[in-house]
């Protein structure tokens, strides 16, 4: 009786898996990680002498924006759309593009997303900016769009810099929320980032727009 007993639990025990199986493969995604604030970071003088070597990655969000303007009915093509840079904005990306150089940290690649608040940032500041579609404003976008650019994103955070030189990219609020957790407040803040290869980096400064100049000591 007890091997008969046993086998009939094993029979059931096989046909209940594939009803597991598939309850669990219907199951919801966790939801992405809760955004983490920024000020729990390294201010940016603890790594200066870092950037200085090259290595790293600098995550900008644009720097300050014209809130009388919208991107509600923005023409990626059309500057005049858009939500642009502010006269304060502006300045900002020049001053931060001077400490750099005063610093002496060597800036390789500049990534920017399309839009021209990010590109005129980039332009103002390092003289240049290669645009990567992938970083577009992910507010409103697809889910499959979102996960592209954040797939996108993380491999960029994650690859090491050309050597001798540190690599800046130009977006956005929500891109970063949704490849590293991080909310960069305020708008021209800087997050930086040590790539570590296969997907994988970890932050470890943020700097404020005006930190760059403060410790260039300008």
């Amino acid at each position: 009786m007890h091997a008969t007993h046993l086998c009939r639990l094993l029979r059931l025990r096989r046909r209940a898996l594939p009803v597991v199986l598939l309850f669990l493969l219907a199951l919801p995604a966790p939801p992405a990680p809760p955004a983490r604030a920024a000020e729990a970071l390294a201010p940016l003088s603890e790594v200066v002498d870092e950037l200085k070597q090259g290595g790293l990655v600098i995550y900008f969000r644009h720097a300050a924006t014209d809130k009388s303007q919208s991107d509600a009915a923005a023409d990626i093509e059309r500057c005049e759309t858009q939500r642009n840079l502010s006269e304060e904005g502006r300045a900002q990306a020049e001053s931060i593009g001077k400490a750099v150089k005063a610093l002496g940290i060597p800036v390789g690649k500049v990534f920017s997303s399309p839009f021209c608040r990010c590109v005129d940032t980039a332009k103002l500041a390092f003289g240049r900016a290669e645009v990567d579609d992938d970083l577009f404003f992910a507010v409103g976008a697809s889910k499959d769009d979102v996960a592209r650019m954040t797939k996108t994103l993380r491999g960029m955070l994650s690859a090491k810099p050309d050597e001798g030189t540190n690599t800046v990219i130009v977006s956005h609020t929500a891109n970063l929320r949704e490849a590293a957790g991080i909310w960069p407040k305020p708008e021209g803040v800087a997050i930086v980032f040590r790539p570590l290869g296969d997907d994988r980096f970890e932050a470890v400064a943020k700097a404020d727009p005006d930190e760059w100049s403060r410790t260039a000591g300008m």
